[in-house]
């Protein structure tokens, strides 16, 4: 796997300016309610959650909107990302064909753009966890650490799906099936406290269920997030990062052939 020179990388910066750019003009360019669902979306899910473990069948958790809201907004940035993620080579066939067009980008560009929809809700989010749970206070400085953190582990899943789906084009289908399971497998609706010791171990193999406790701890507990379980998601994502991302490289060779 050779390194990138500087013009490469000036070059790769600008494709990727431009395609989150023209994914973020386009995403509700045809819808009535526009950029508004970026936000009323994830509220729409909050408010089904509440009625059914907050009215309906209580499930004793403190500031819950907020605990679902969280759990909501994080989640959705690491599902869309994938989702975007698994078809983003033949679904950019045409750029894909151009001479010395950047491919390496394409999955960046899905975690970007769906970053970009993370932080246009996340206003609404911060509105929610301050009037339950207090205002903001000094462990806020661990959110860009946990948003890097996030992105890195999401773009390492993505470079190995968008490489394994030119190939194996089943992926489409199967990354939403595990996405739904890893849905359940990750506190969203309810807490860890909840769960058995045993479920916890499980559940704790699972590095989504540690960033969405980190984003918690420091949104709504007030307090720093568990700074030996993130580095330990940070190392991994770090590494599952280099592997997939040589494994991408290595497999765009062939996809000119495959799409």
């Amino acid at each position: 796997m050779q390194p990138f020179d500087r013009r490469q990388i000036i070059h790769a910066l600008d494709v990727l300016t431009v395609l989150v750019s023209r994914d973020q003009k386009s995403r509700y360019k045809s819808t009535a309610m526009g950029v508004v669902w970026a936000v009323a979306s994830p509220i729409l899910f909050l408010l089904i959650f509440y009625f059914l473990f907050a009215v309906i069948m209580p499930l004793g958790i403190a500031n819950y909107a907020s605990h679902v809201m969280v759990g909501i907004v994080v989640w959705t940035w690491f599902q869309t990302s994938l989702t975007e993620a698994v078809t983003c080579i033949p679904s950019n066939a045409t750029l894909v064909n151009l001479p010395r067009f950047p491919v390496v980008v394409l999955p960046v560009a899905s975690v970007l753009s769906n970053a970009a929809t993370f932080l246009m809700t996340f206003p609404v989010l911060l509105l929610l966890v301050w009037t339950q749970a207090g205002g903001p206070g000094l462990p806020y400085l661990a959110l860009p650490v946990l948003m890097l953190v996030q992105a890195v582990l999401t773009l390492g899943l993505g470079y190995f799906v968008a490489a394994l789906n030119v190939s194996f084009r089943d992926m489409r289908y199967i990354v939403p099936i595990l996405l739904q399971l890893g849905y359940f497998l990750t506190p969203i609706f309810y807490d860890l406290s909840m769960v058995s010791e045993r479920g916890r171990m499980i559940l704790s193999l699972n590095p989504l269920v540690h960033i969405v406790t980190a984003y918690r701890a420091v949104l709504i507990e007030g307090r720093w997030p568990d700074w030996g379980a993130v580095a330990v998601v940070f190392a991994y994502s770090v590494a599952l990062l280099f592997v997939t991302l040589h494994y991408f490289r290595r497999s765009s060779y062939r996809f000119l052939e495959e799409i």
